[in-house]
């Protein structure tokens, strides 16, 4: 089977195919209507719930007991993407994750080709989507390259980078997007430099999020090229959430590359009070086997004041998580956990705990990301659950990439 750490960012298209970025003309070989469940995708119908994302006592406590079980699942097509005019439009994506920001519901994905399979052009390496609380697996596409109906890319160049051939030979990856403050958002996301199609990922960065108006398009501001370098954990990659209890946003990153690949495979974690995101001196790092947190940073050498960064620090063991943010249960009163292994043909998991350094509690398959063939249908990745589409918990929409295109399915707690 296949490892997977550190899939996000890692998407396998050569220098040369990014150089078609914005992209040339209409690709738009689907002109469908929408779903009739879903509206104008313009705006909201007017009876449309706005989307919360869970956090700690906002919501009367739930009535789930004991560890979860999945009561039914009910699986979906692959997610459909819309023009901003309303028109269906041929996009493959991978990844897919989601947030809340000004009210909207965010996703933020990886590779974005245009086209259908065996016809696409890759137009972004990553990009944004609107969500649809009526309509859960579509979105719509309020980012656009100039004088294109092509998907554009979420996070950009800086003026170094794009003075060094930007979008074809850069590239970056974003987990997703949390709201701190009315319309303020942030992301961590990798910083990855591909010469040649030679990869290597230059470190791990954060960047500030708002939501223009009009036009529901999200616009990401970075902190620079990067905060952290690529001897360290590559903090955010496998995805973030905020407690706003205590006011801190926790990032779980894969460590980095080494010979042995021993670290790469495990998941580590960091902190750091929302309002200082932006400044890496303000960040504390958790070391699970002794349960504290530390202000030094961990990297492979442990030199220059950091700490050496040990295997036995993991919050998340050998192979154990692939790319996933932990939410808020409503119904279970508890942080949770809806991903998927490093393997590539893991199923939907779950895991509970009461503070997001865990411990974690696992409970075991929940979904299969295969229902149709029994497993047998390629490389399956990024399975992540997405609780702002039903915030009582009862439910959860849980999604993966099958074949460059993002499938999901429904599932009920007992």
């Amino acid at each position: 089977m296949q490892n997977l750490f550190h899939k996000l960012g890692h998407h396998g298209h050569s220098a040369s195919d990014r150089q078609q970025y914005p992209g040339a003309g209409n690709t738009d070989n689907h002109p469908q209507q929408p779903p009739t469940d879903g509206g104008s995708y313009n705006r909201p119908p007017p009876n449309a719930p706005l989307p919360v994302y869970p956090q700690p006592g906002q919501a009367p406590p739930g009535p789930g007991q004991g560890p979860p079980k999945a009561a039914r699942v009910r699986y979906h097509d692959k997610m459909q993407f819309f023009h901003p005019r309303g028109h269906q439009h041929g996009v493959m994506r991978d990844l897919g994750f989601t947030g809340v920001l000004d009210n909207k519901i965010v996703w933020t994905f990886g590779d974005t080709l245009m086209g259908r399979e065996g016809a696409a052009m890759i137009c972004a390496v990553d990009s944004t989507s609107i969500g649809n609380m009526m309509s859960p697996m579509t979105a719509v596409d309020t980012a656009l390259w100039p004088n294109s109906d092509n998907v554009k890319c979420f996070i950009l160049p800086t003026p170094e980078e794009e003075a060094d051939g930007g979008l074809s030979v850069y590239s970056y990856g974003g987990t997703n997007i949390m709201e701190i403050a009315p319309n303020h958002g942030v992301i961590y996301y990798l910083a990855i430099h591909r010469p040649g199609g030679k990869e290597r990922i230059l470190g791990a960065g954060v960047a500030t999020v708002k939501m223009t108006q009009p036009g529901n398009v999200p616009v990401s501001t970075r902190n620079g090229q990067k905060m952290w370098n690529d001897f360290e954990p590559a903090w955010g990659d496998v995805g973030a959430a905020y407690d706003a209890r205590g006011g801190h946003i926790y990032a779980y990153g894969h460590g980095p590359k080494t010979e042995d690949n021993e670290l790469s495979t495990r998941v580590f974690l960091c902190r750091v009070p929302a309002d200082r995101a932006l400044d890496v001196g303000a960040y504390e790092y958790w070391l699970n086997d002794s349960r504290e947190w530390t202000r030094q940073r961990l990297t492979t050498s442990g030199a220059m004041g950091s700490r050496k960064l040990e295997q036995a620090h993991a919050v998340f063991g050998w192979m154990a998580m692939n790319q996933a943010n932990p939410f808020w249960s409503n119904h279970f009163n508890r942080w949770m956990l809806v991903h998927g292994t490093s393997w590539g043909q893991s199923h939907v998991m779950v895991q509970t705990a009461d503070a997001l350094e865990g411990p974690w509690t696992e409970h075991g398959e929940v979904a299969s990301t295969d229902p149709r063939d029994g497993g047998k249908d390629g490389m399956r990745y990024c399975a992540t659950g997405h609780p702002e589409f039903d915030p009582s918990g009862k439910t959860v929409l849980a999604t993966w990439t099958r074949n460059n295109e993002v499938y999901g399915a429904t599932i009920e707690w007992e």
